[in-house]
């Protein structure tokens, strides 16, 4: 088969998978009911048709609005549908139909979940974290044991050095701002992080959630948005800037040394 069809396949497939991503996070607290009831409107509470839960592209022919009782629909569903059918075509792109490939769809849908709950509730839930960090831990035992590689020892120490940085830098803002910065749920996204990205591309990984964080807080106080005492969440630039390291961050860098004439 075509690989272009192929990738557009895996993004079609991404998309649905971002929508069932969708019911999960609003039915989080209340998980059964995502079997035990259909979908609805949350304005109307009509149940929804089989066209009208097409994903990503029946948002965009509803034009954002209930079909039946024409409010505005969350741009949440758009988003969280595209992210996810565009991460899963990237995952695809760059490791192909593996088990590498695999272990990442599962942890970047995760991911997905963790930041979006995140926005919308000020609160990662921990077992997320941890289904996270587990499906993480089986990626570099993959990757290290099945896949052959050598250098088993340093690889491990990377990993380690990782965890310890962003794990323990965050912890330690945690603490000193006795969690007016950021919670303590946001330690275990520095533990992720560092399973995902090991040493020094977790430092990549770090910088890039700082600079995120700052450039819109920043424009949220200049849209008066928000103020600077306001609380903003910082899970979803720790994940955003975890995907963008894991998949650029090697050409970052590369980039960095270049530009300050490091060869």
């Amino acid at each position: 088969m075509n690989s272009i069809l192929f990738c557009i396949l895996i993004v079609l497939f991404g998309l649905a998978v971002g929508s069932f991503l969708n019911v999960v996070i609003l039915r989080f607290d209340e998980l059964k009911t995502i079997w035990l009831s259909r979908s609805h409107c949350p304005k109307c509470k009509k149940e929804l048709s089989w066209h009208d839960l097409i994903p990503f592209f029946s948002y965009i022919l509803l034009w954002g609005k209930c079909r039946y009782c024409k409010k505005p629909i969350s741009y949440q569903y758009l988003l969280v549908e595209g992210f996810t059918g565009l991460a899963f075509g990237i995952i695809y792109c760059q490791y192909g139909l593996s088990w590498e490939a695999l272990f990442l769809a599962v942890i970047v849908s995760i991911m997905i979940v963790i930041a979006t709950y995140d926005l919308i509730h000020y609160e990662i839930p921990d077992v997320l974290s941890y289904l996270a960090i587990f499906f993480s831990l089986g990626l570099i035992i993959y990757r290290l044991g099945i896949s052959g590689h050598l250098n088993y020892l340093t690889d491990y120490i990377n990993y380690g050095y990782a965890v310890l940085i962003a794990g323990g830098f965050l912890g330690l803002l945690v603490v000193v701002s006795r969690e007016k910065w950021m919670g303590k749920g946001d330690i275990l996204l520095g533990v992720l992080m560092g399973l995902l990205l090991s040493f020094p591309n977790v430092l990549t990984g770090l910088f890039i959630a700082f600079v995120f964080g700052s450039v819109i807080g920043l424009i949220l106080i200049a849209l008066k948005k928000k103020k600077m005492k306001d609380a903003v969440p910082f899970g979803p630039f720790l994940i955003l800037a975890t995907l963008v390291a894991l998949f650029w961050g090697g050409e970052l860098i590369k980039l960095y040394f270049n530009y300050m004439g490091i060869y």
